[in-house]
């Protein structure tokens, strides 16, 4: 009796896994809706519109967006206990902030938002 591997599964190089082409974020296996999760989700988001969409962004700018996403989630942390009264470590809170301003740098600036043209302006104000 003779051993016969599987064949092989023949994909297309554009085909990825959920988590690679980013349909499936991988913080979506926390159990339950935090806030935490929701407010990356929502930095995510905001970031990677600012820059054109996940689609106009280089595999190096989505993972840069998703560090910052994840520093500001912990900023935020800090600044609610900070505001609570309660004392904080000041040296972290520095290199958070050193450390989201690296990320933006990696992800490049923002995208200028189109502006809008005459008929636009002119339909708005009729209306």
């Amino acid at each position: 009796m003779s051993f016969q591997s599987p064949p092989a599964i023949n994909r297309s190089p554009k085909q990825r896994s959920a988590l690679a082409n980013g349909s499936r974020p991988f913080f979506v296996t926390v159990p339950g809706s935090t806030e935490a999760a929701r407010h990356y989700k929502s930095v995510l988001d905001e970031v990677e519109a600012e820059r054109g969409g996940r689609a106009a962004m280089s595999v190096t700018q989505r993972e840069a967006a998703r560090a910052y996403a994840g520093l500001a989630v912990e900023l935020a942390k800090l600044h609610a206990t900070l505001a609570s009264g309660q004392n904080v470590d000041l040296e972290a809170l520095g290199q958070i902030g050193d450390r989201m301003d690296r990320q933006a740098r990696r992800m490049g600036p923002p995208k200028a938002a189109r502006g809008s043209t005459w008929d636009e302006r002119n339909a708005a104000r009729k209306a």
